[in-house]
């Protein structure tokens, strides 16, 4: 009797170990490389170091499928958000006020919301919040991982941290990326700048960090 549970509480010990052993071996893996790449930020100068994101896709609230591909001559400000985060719901304004700067100008401005629950959590904010006068969608196709605020959003990157605003030029080119608050001037600059670009497609010097 003894032994029968010895044996029995071994193998309860062991199938932990392994389950502990997968679970480290999967973060170490693929969580903590995407929440390493997610607090990378800044701004890339010349053209030529721009990584090509124009096949990150997306649903609008309308249900149409699109891709950055499809704004190619418009400088694209995607601001990474979720319902849940209170210091996503403090920076809309931001976005709002951006959208009315550069109305009428080659500019688009998305918010791709990542709530587990997708429209089902977007729908009903927005119906709080009619103020606001950008672009909004989830990822299309679903992130190949999302879990709150760590999430894949290949091509376009990685996201550790929300709010996360990347900054695409004018050729589907990812130009810079701004993480959490207080970029606001910052994510401003860089899209005069990009519209003014000249046909060497190169900023001044700001090294990327």
């Amino acid at each position: 009797m003894a032994n029968r549970v010895l044996k029995s509480v071994l193998l309860v010990f062991t199938l932990l170990l392994l389950i502990a052993v997968g679970l480290a071996s999967y973060y170490f893996a693929r969580v903590k490389p995407l929440i390493t790449a997610g607090k990378q930020e800044g701004i890339y100068s010349h053209s030529s170091a721009r990584p090509v994101v124009t096949g990150f896709g997306y649903e609008t609230l309308t249900g149409t499928y699109q891709s950055i591909a499809a704004l190619t001559g418009k400088v694209v400000v995607v601001d990474v958000w979720a319902t849940w985060c209170g210091t996503c719901l403090y920076s809309i304004p931001n976005i709002i006020k951006l959208r009315n700067k550069y109305q009428g100008k080659p500019v688009e401005i998305i918010g791709v919301d990542v709530d587990d629950d997708g429209w089902a959590k977007v729908k009903p904010f927005l119906q709080k919040h009619p103020e606001i006068n950008y672009t909004l969608a989830i990822p299309h196709p679903v992130s190949s991982f999302q879990f709150k605020s760590i999430v894949d959003l290949k091509p376009l990157g990685s996201v550790s941290a929300i709010p996360t605003v990347f900054v695409v030029d004018q050729q589907g080119r990812l130009a810079g990326k701004f993480i959490e608050l207080g970029h606001e001037q910052q994510i401003d600059d860089l899209v005069e700048k990009l519209l003014n670009e000249g046909g060497n497609g190169n900023l001044e010097p700001t090294p990327a960090r």
